[in-house]
């Protein structure tokens, strides 16, 4: 791909805000990223989905099989019976990934590549995959959408402010840095979309995207149906070769599904060996339930988790359809994000475990961005002021939870004031390049910080309005009520390998 003009800065602004740091904690296997790998890790070695067995010895329950010993305990499994008449549990079978296969078959190629050299190692599979898989694809894409914004006639400073509050103050930083389904299904729908509303229409890329999104991440069938549904109404033409760019994907969640559980329509859903997992999901269709307040407090607007403390600019796109509704794009990308936000508000998971921001949702950024950048073209000044204001606070507090957190432990109240300066003030900087030829403590870290302060400095230098909206922003966020215990910034210390890593000081 040919840089245009002034995108070989933004490039490496991007690369070094998603790819400096390697925050990564080999004893905690993030199930998110883990058992995805030892899925694929499996198909290589194995030629099997399964990554183990559970066995029942003397009334004990006993996990084993080949990858799940030598890398150990990983969560987020599904389980088939030997015994038809039985159920998950508490019965011998079979183990599975229990998510969606598609980050999976990615990494077999990678998988099979690092074999080649010697032993898999978890870490340097982890680190490889994260690159190829997700920190390339995500700074490409919002490079290319940055010029669909410019191409649709959003003018370039707008277009700017919404790329760099997109990639770096949102969910896109933190999962655009973790080999999880969540930014890669974002990546897949937010291709298919450039696919049917830039320049030439690619019905075969098309439904390729829309598959993969699919075989990535179950939810991803909504908004692929959405785009769907606008690239047809647009086009009126290439139903055909939509259909044959999709098959491939669709064959392969039929064989997983079947291979693994029976049918071709039968998910990992309906075989997660987690009891507690079970019991949080309810009896609820795909774990979709009624919304209760707790959760639109907790999924929007609480410091543990909420959408709008992490992502504030994202309250624009509710108002975003006044003006971008009358886009074709802008429509579909306006549905995606009510789907979203809909999903998190009835979802039983609604708390999504041990992480930075609502996850599950995190494919809403693109869309989120798109409408209102869209918006912006008709939009008064104020608009752009208020984009920047909250870009840059959500650049500061998702930027500084990025550098040293994938997810926070539940019981933490304010992660920012419990968590994150903590963390930073002792110095914990993640592995990286200079950290690994001896420069010590967050001085190695310093290329990262100053890519998010260059952000931050586009977004509200010589803009007084905008630099007051992020201030008080930022107020809210560290004043918001926290907790005295630092249990959990002393745990993710003891995880860190070297711990403490050079130049920290221990807790």
């Amino acid at each position: 791909m040919r840089l245009r003009p002034s995108e070989g800065r933004l490039l490496l602004l991007l690369l070094v805000a998603y790819g400096w740091l390697f925050v990564f904690f080999p004893g905690i296997n993030n199930p998110n990223e883990l058992v995805r790998i030892y899925a694929a890790r499996a198909l290589v070695e194995d030629h099997t989905w399964a990554i183990g067995r559970r066995d029942v010895r003397g009334g004990q329950l006993f996990d084993g099989g080949r990858v799940y010993s030598d890398w150990g305990y990983v969560n987020d499994k599904a389980l088939t019976c030997d015994d038809p008449r039985a159920s998950p549990p508490a019965c011998a079978g079979r183990l599975y990934s229990a998510k969606a296969p598609g980050a999976s078959v990615l990494a077999v190629p990678v998988v099979a590549a690092l074999r080649v050299f010697g032993p898999l190692r978890k870490t340097a599979v982890v680190f490889a995959l994260r690159w190829i898989w997700v920190i390339a694809p995500s700074v490409l894409f919002w490079l290319l959408l940055r010029r669909w914004m410019l191409d649709a006639g959003v003018a370039e400073n707008a277009a700017l402010a919404c790329t760099l509050s997109g990639a770096l103050g949102s969910l896109s930083l933190t999962y655009g840095q973790m080999f999880a389904g969540h930014q890669l299904a974002a990546l897949a729908l937010g291709a298919a979309f450039l696919c049917a509303f830039w320049k030439t229409w690619r019905p075969w890329w098309f439904g390729f995207f829309c598959a993969l999104a699919v075989a990535l991440e179950y939810p991803s069938a909504p908004p692929a149906a959405i785009l769907f549904a606008a690239a047809m109404l647009r086009h009126r033409r290439g139903l055909f070769r939509v259909a044959l760019g999709a098959l491939p994907w669709g064959l392969l969640l039929a064989q997983f599904h079947w291979s693994a559980f029976g049918a071709p329509w039968a998910t990992p859903y309906g075989h997660i060996e987690n009891p507690g997992f079970v019991r949080d999901m309810g009896s609820g269709l795909f774990a979709l339930s009624m919304p209760t307040s707790e959760r639109l407090y907790g999924s929007f607007l609480a410091p543990y988790l909420g959408l709008f403390f992490w992502a504030p600019w994202i309250v624009l796109a509710l108002l975003a359809p006044r003006w971008s509704s009358g886009h074709a794009a802008g429509r579909a990308a306006t549905a995606i994000v009510a789907y979203y936000l809909a999903f998190q508000l009835t979802q039983s998971l609604w708390r999504s475990g041990w992480v930075v921001g609502p996850r599950y949702i995190t494919p809403l950024v693109p869309f989120a961005t798109i409408s209102i950048a869209l918006a912006a073209r008709e939009a008064s000044r104020w608009w752009l002021v208020a984009l920047r204001g909250l870009g840059a606070a959500a650049i500061a507090a998702t930027g500084m939870a990025s550098a040293v957190c994938q997810g926070f432990p539940l019981e933490v109240q304010n992660p920012l004031r419990e968590v994150v300066w903590p963390l930073i003030d002792h110095g914990f900087a993640a592995p990286n390049p200079l950290q690994a030829i001896g420069v010590p403590g967050l001085w190695s870290a310093a290329p990262y910080f100053a890519a998010l302060a260059a952000a931050i400095g586009f977004l509200v230098w010589r803009r007084a309005a905008a630099l007051g909206i992020a201030l008080a922003v930022a107020l809210a966020q560290w004043t918001a009520p926290a907790r005295t215990d630092l249990g959990a910034a002393r745990f993710l210390a003891a995880q860190w390998r070297p711990s403490p890593p050079p130049g920290a000081k221990p807790f």
